[in-house]
């Protein structure tokens, strides 16, 4: 290992909070520059994306070093790749605080993330839960990389949510079989190496079926509420509870929400009513600073419309943006 080599790992781990600090500021900036529409956001987060295409490769970088120089590859390569992760989720995690609603599915997944991040900076625990196995380690790996990708791909290549969430899985999913082998080596039981082999197929699988839990990284809604006046594409004042008869003139369910420039991706209204749910889809633009103006309006309504109404804005995989809601009088 070069001496130059050895002193910026001295100097990183005399200070471990610099890089997980320096990465959740990062994130925070470009949450609000992509809001922005700034191109700087995008540069940065294609540095991240650049973080994961390395997660994704790191294995065969691992064992051309080690067969070289078994000492300085383990070490080079674990202290970059730990650095990397922790890069990942820190400037990830901002903007999936801030696609966050009051769900419990995405605080719940939220939440996740700041414990894999935090988990990062413990080296005592990293050293002790991740780096030792390979199978442990591979599979963190699978997890940032799968993060990194969810968040920047939509800012870098303006891939909508409905198709960042499956290109991003499917991509970890082939990395995590392609890897099986050193996985399944690092194993030293039968009945693990089953339950691991059963993991790397049903656990992309189970990912996608609570799709809806996901935050919309990304995408923001600056401005919701119900009126029953649209001048333009400015809203009226906000209602919430309304008679039979105010219910004639029609209610408007309207949203600003902000996306990253050239980003075009489409958001649903989903309206319900105890049993009653009608879906409206809309396509927003991003690059707004005040967001997007979109809307839906429903004129139709049952023969017993009292009670609670809930509009919820979503994308096509179920992603909760904002959830709206008024009370019909009876």
């Amino acid at each position: 290992m070069s001496s130059q080599t050895r002193r910026v790992i001295a100097f990183l781990n005399r200070v471990p909070w610099l890089l997980p600090l320096l990465s959740f500021a990062a994130g925070w900036i470009g949450f609000v520059m992509v809001q922005r529409g700034e191109s700087l956001a995008r540069l940065m987060a294609l540095l991240a994306l650049l973080g994961w295409l390395w997660l994704l490769f790191e294995p065969l970088v691992r064992r051309g070093l080690e067969r070289r120089k078994p000492r300085m590859g383990s070490v080079v390569v674990n202290f970059v790749s730990q650095s990397l992760q922790q890069e990942l989720l820190f400037f990830s995690l901002p903007l999936l605080i801030g696609a966050t609603q009051r769900d419990a599915g995405q605080i719940a997944f939220t939440v996740v993330v700041a414990v894999a991040a935090l988990l990062c900076t413990i080296d005592p625990l990293y050293e002790r839960w991740v780096a030792t196995r390979a199978a442990r380690r591979l599979l963190f790996h699978a997890y940032c990389s799968w993060i990194a990708a969810l968040v920047v791909l939509p800012m870098v290549l303006l891939l909508p949510l409905e198709r960042a969430l499956p290109i991003s899985l499917i991509a970890v999913s082939v990395w995590l079989i392609v890897t099986l082998p050193l996985s399944l080596y690092s194993l030293r039981h039968r009945g693990t190496k089953v339950a691991w082999v059963a993991g790397v197929i049903f656990v992309p699988l189970l990912l996608w079926e609570m799709r809806a839990q996901v935050p919309a990284a990304g995408l923001a809604v600056t401005e919701g509420l119900i009126t029953q006046a649209l001048d333009g594409l400015t809203p009226g004042a906000a209602v919430r509870r309304l008679s039979r008869d105010e219910l004639a003139q029609g209610v408007i369910a309207f949203a600003a929400i902000r996306a990253p420039a050239g980003l075009a991706q489409e958001v649903i209204f989903e309206w319900r009513h105890e049993d009653e749910l009608e879906r409206i889809v809309a396509e927003i633009r991003g690059g707004k600073a005040d967001g997007f103006r979109t809307y839906s309006r429903k004129l139709i309504f049952p023969e017993n419309p009292a009670g609670l109404w809930t509009v919820d804005i979503v994308t096509p995989q179920e992603q909760l943006l904002k959830r709206l809601q008024f009370f019909v009088e009876g």
